[in-house]
């Protein structure tokens, strides 16, 4: 097969993997981006389109690899940051999200798509620091009564 057949193939297997999307037959199209990938692995395109259908299929690990390449393939490209961003929150690391959607921010400053991720992975952060800080006060108790104990008690 020619260079111009493997175009034309990648061309094909890329609109079959946009239909499936549409379609939200993510494994299908997953599929034929991985086979576009193989004709043409240097097409930040296409593993960004791939990161979305394995944040679909809820594989953050494969979502965020694919993601990666994608910035690293093409990294003035504000959707690599975000497919990044978006499988960070699936791994409910909402400080790398935060960094992620700031760096596509950085290239972007008036993206309120990019904004609004941005400020959900933020306010994500705060809620989950505010739980770990009142799982650490209840996780213990002994210090909580021993605290408790010496409250209005004249001690000398």
């Amino acid at each position: 097969m020619g260079e111009q057949d493997d175009k034309n193939t990648k061309a094909e297997l890329k609109l079959c993997g946009d239909v499936a999307v549409k379609r939200k037959n993510y494994r299908g199209a997953s599929a034929f981006y991985s086979e576009a990938i193989e004709l043409d692995p240097s097409d930040a395109t296409l593993y960004a389109n791939r990161s979305l259908c394995y944040l679909q299929m809820t594989e953050a690990g494969k979502a965020l690899r694919d993601a990666n390449t994608c910035i690293k393939l093409r990294p003035e490209w504000l959707k690599g940051y975000y497919r990044k961003g978006a499988a960070l929150m699936s791994f409910k690391e909402y400080k790398e999200a935060c960094d992620a959607f700031e760096a596509g921010l950085k290239l972007d400053p008036g993206n309120t798509k990019m904004e609004k991720v941005f400020q959900e992975a933020v306010e994500a952060m705060k809620k989950d620091d505010m739980a770990k800080k009142r799982e650490n006060a209840s996780s213990h108790p002994a210090r909580e009564k021993q605290a408790r104990k010496g409250r209005g008690r004249n001690t000398r």
